[in-house]
């Protein structure tokens, strides 16, 4: 569905849940151009359903604090009705994505999004490329692409290109794994979770953002799929193009709700970040048996333990092509370390039953018996290092200056002051606030003084 250019517009009313807002009230509006603009919305079944409980707010600024209804102001865009077969066309070789190079490049904007198997195999990697080129949907079977990084190839330039608008939400993990397949840099990415959270709305994900701005209830029953099967099924199409189909109205919103509460810069910053968000990195990390669940309570020689059966887990989930945990739990891990049982029969109170212990009991004993015998090297365990009084000082002097500031202005803490800046601030007071890449111009030129002094006089 594409944004429909309409005079005047439109008036959203969204409560603190992002669940409740009601078309068909009539309002009048002071934008900051101090242009009033009045208009009727005729209602929906669902803002019938919530009729009971439609209120009247006098007219406010359009960030308001987050236990009362926040007004939002969405220039030029109207909800034109769920779509219910959108058309589409598959790209299924390298040939016919090198044909879409001149559309992608010439495409007013792109809204792309991927779907992944991590949940399915050992090593994951992309499955689905959903697209949208201004409106015309593609899906792109990367199985079907020539093999290495240089598959998506044709549609480089356009997604490097920081003129080209290329809309996201939540798109840090697509980053991640499109460049750990496929090496591709993003220029222009505008993220609609980022946009969401930081104008104040609590609830940010994908389908409540759809509900909210769309009227559209996603379905939920291929949140879990396995995207690395084929044939793909006609359902999971659907949810699947759901993801662009309705992303550029949502976008178009909240571009509106950003530019209004004077948070444009603010976006543009934290989209930045997104996109030089790290690739994945695949293979075995053995210092990753430090991250389960009550590793620390156990004793040197059940460290030992654990580490052998954390790299014997990793061994067999790679024959067996099958993720890691769902080989052996974390906290099975830990149990049989804790307990090191020697006998099959002592397996099940450690948590290891049904198959897995059919098939894998007598490594995991033998295992166990040769790291108690013959220790492995345990990783190095991180440590975190400990804050000064000083830099702790710093922080919550910034900290509770953020939560006034945010209530104030009717924001997100994370739009008055990212969390990472607060540290940065706090560890090196000195520092060039330009350095720290989570401000950005826009909080410099209205917070520069106000951060300089908090840190020199805590």
């Amino acid at each position: 569905m594409l944004p429909t250019r309409v005079p005047g517009a439109q008036l959203l009313l969204i409560s603190r849940s992002l669940s409740d807002w009601v078309p068909g009230t009539r309002a009048e509006v002071s934008l900051r151009s101090s242009v009033a603009i009045g208009l009727d919305l005729a209602p929906s079944p669902r803002a019938e359903r919530l009729a009971p409980r439609v209120v009247q707010p006098a007219p406010q600024p359009l960030c308001v604090a987050k236990s009362e209804f926040r007004r939002v102001v969405v220039d030029s865009v109207r909800y034109t009705g769920a779509v219910s077969h959108p058309s589409y066309q598959w790209i299924r070789s390298s040939a016919e994505l090198a044909e879409l190079e001149p559309a992608a490049a010439a495409a007013e904007w792109i809204a792309l999004d991927t779907e992944s198997n991590s949940m399915f195999v050992y090593r994951e990697r992309v499955c689905l490329i959903q697209l949208s080129l201004a409106g015309t949907l593609y899906l792109i079977d990367p199985f079907l692409l020539d093999a290495g990084t240089d598959g998506l190839a044709p549609l480089a330039a356009a997604i490097a290109n920081p003129e080209q608008p290329l809309y996201l939400h939540g798109g840090e993990y697509d980053v991640a794994c499109l460049k750990r397949d496929y090496g591709l840099q993003f220029g222009g990415l505008f993220d609609t979770q980022q946009a969401a959270s930081l104008v104040g709305l609590e609830r940010t994900g994908y389908a409540r953002l759809v509900e909210a701005f769309c009227d559209v209830s996603l379905p939920k029953g291929h949140t879990h799929y396995n995207w690395g099967k084929r044939p793909i099924d006609d359902k999971a199409i659907r949810y699947a193009l759901d993801d662009v189909v309705y992303l550029p109205t949502v976008v178009t919103a909240l571009q509106a709700v950003v530019a209004d509460a004077d948070l444009t810069d603010e976006v543009r910053v934290a989209c930045e970040i997104v996109s030089a968000a790290p690739a994945h990195q695949p293979g075995y990390d053995p210092g990753r048996v430090w991250r389960l669940k009550g590793i620390s309570s156990l004793g040197k020689g059940q460290l030992a333990v654990a580490t052998a059966l954390h790299r014997l887990r990793d061994e067999l989930a790679a024959k067996a092509d099958q993720p890691p945990a769902r080989m052996i739990a974390n906290p099975v891990i830990v149990n049989l370390a804790r307990q090191a049982p020697t006998e099959a029969d002592q397996l099940a109170r450690c948590g290891l039953r049904g198959k897995p212990a059919a098939r894998y009991g007598d490594r995991i004993l033998a295992a166990i018996v040769e790291a108690r015998a013959n220790p492995p090297e345990v990783p190095e365990r991180p440590i975190r290092p400990k804050k000064l009084p000083d830099v702790r000082d710093r922080e919550d002097v910034l900290k509770n200056w953020r939560r006034g500031e945010a209530e104030q202005r009717g924001v997100s803490i994370q739009a008055v002051l990212p969390t990472r800046a607060i540290e940065q601030l706090a560890a090196s007071p000195d520092q060039a606030l330009e350095d720290i890449p989570w401000l950005g111009p826009a909080r410099i030129a209205r917070y520069g003084d106000t951060l300089r002094s908090l840190v020199a006089a805590s």
